[in-house]
């Protein structure tokens, strides 16, 4: 028997997926049965083996590292380190986080009794301390048109990203840095969407959670580190795969005609902005000859290693 299985993805960043592995160790108690799942997604031969080195230091029996040759992304990714995943609960942390506390022990408590809850957050935190926006709504059109603040005034039944809670509140989602789900709910619905490369994914699946009538929580007492974006440097390439993925998820899951009015505000967005800022036309054009969803994603530039 197993409670928890947390799985971690690392790319090209060994100490950080290292450190990461140290704080779960070293935070959580004995009394929780836990596995660690790293999954390496194609980084370049001489960090998987640096990886390989400091995990094997560890002289732990939990750690279970497996190489992927092609770097398949987040969700993919995450997916392949599901297969060997025996627990009755899984975690999906960020290898830039560093968890301060026991994580799990509580939340497991609040799953045995609110048997409505998918998913469950806690709150990120930047190494100085300041709170990181720890969930969100779900992003259509509306959301971006009236902006986050002008959204959360006109449905005051949200819970609002940057109010203090002291209790767990109930949100459309939260960030996909950690996320504890029970597996069978995760099982019930396939997982994270494998279409998806990067970003997006933590709102699409929580969505369908809803669909199936389970809750999203987010757990406002335990913090954790995220140094943001530490393993992903895409430079301009990440704003369009941000694009590619936020609209393939509204067509998915809010219909076309919230997919072709959000394409359209992005569409004149950008092209205000590239009149006073050139680089922005790159994106302008992506977005005017994106074709079938996902067929630009950067998936499609990914090589099998060696």
């Amino acid at each position: 028997m197993m409670d928890v299985s947390v799985v971690i993805i690392n790319y090209n960043t060994s100490l950080l997926t290292y450190n990461c592995v140290v704080s779960i160790i070293e935070t959580t108690p004995a009394a929780i049965r836990y596995e660690i799942i790293v999954v390496d997604n194609a980084s370049k031969k001489d960090d998987f083996l640096d990886l390989e080195q400091k995990l094997n230091a560890l002289h732990n029996d939990r750690i279970r590292l497996i190489r992927s040759r092609i770097n398949t992304g987040f969700a993919s990714g995450n997916m392949f380190g599901v297969q060997f995943a025996q627990g009755d609960y899984l975690a999906f942390i960020n290898n830039d986080v560093e968890l301060l506390a026991d994580s799990f022990t509580p939340l497991l408590q609040y799953f045995d009794t609110h048997p409505d809850t998918g998913v469950i957050g806690i709150q990120p935190i930047f190494s100085d301390k300041r709170k990181q926006v720890a969930f969100g709504h779900f992003d259509t059109f509306s959301t971006r048109f009236f902006g986050y603040w002008l959204y959360e005034k006109l449905h005051p039944n949200k819970a609002k990203r940057h109010q203090s809670y002291t209790a767990p509140v109930r949100t459309d989602y939260v960030v996909g840095s950690f996320m504890l789900f029970k597996a069978e709910h995760f099982n019930a619905i396939g997982g994270f969407d494998t279409n998806i490369f990067l970003y997006f994914e933590e709102m699409d699946i929580c969505k369908r959670l809803l669909n199936n009538g389970l809750k999203t929580i987010f757990f406002p007492s335990i913090d954790y580190v995220h140094i943001n974006g530490a393993s992903t440097n895409l430079g301009y390439t990440k704003k369009i795969e941000l694009k590619v993925s936020h609209l393939y998820i509204v067509r998915k899951n809010h219909g076309f005609f919230s997919y072709a009015l959000l394409k359209t505000f992005f569409v004149f967005v950008f092209l205000l902005k590239a009149i006073f800022n050139p680089k922005h036309f790159k994106l302008l054009f992506k977005l005017i000859t994106l074709g079938p969803p996902m067929a630009s994603s950067i998936r499609h530039q990914q090589r099998i290693q060696s």
